[in-house]
């Protein structure tokens, strides 16, 4: 049975990465959220129980233990609509206990990156994640 992210997250000893390169990511669960950002939603610094759950639960306990998350997301710039909403919600991650940066893509030209996507368990497993020309799954 294939693992998610989630699972591989959970069991994961000392660190994970997660290397997203996308200007646009089409997936599911995150098109009513987008949508209402566009309507104006943000979500509530003062109520965290709010936030997205249970992915910010499980960081959370996972960083808690010790291991150390990063993501590093490469954007194009401008950065569109999508990048815009992923950025104002990113505070949300961090509070959990992820350490997020972002990189200019003309500041990325140079350096060796795989084509798409992935996350990085302990330094030894890796996830790929491959999308359509949508941005889906």
């Amino acid at each position: 049975m294939p693992r998610t992210p989630a699972d591989l997250l959970a069991s994961a000893r000392s660190s994970a990465v997660h290397l997203e390169m996308r200007d646009v990511y089409a997936v599911d669960r995150e098109d009513e959220e987008f949508k209402a950002w566009r309507a104006g939603y943000r979500e509530d610094p003062d109520d965290p129980a709010s936030w997205w759950r249970p992915w910010l639960t499980l960081v959370q306990e996972v960083t808690a233990r010790g291991v150390r998350l990063r993501r590093a997301r490469i954007v194009s710039e401008p950065v569109s609509e999508y990048i815009r909403f992923e950025y104002d919600g990113t505070f949300t991650n961090v509070h959990a206990g992820e350490q997020v940066r972002w990189l200019p893509r003309r500041q990325a030209a140079d350096l060796c990156l795989p084509g798409t996507d992935f996350w990085l368990f302990d330094g030894r497993l890796v996830m790929w994640n491959h999308f359509d020309g949508d941005g889906r799954p």
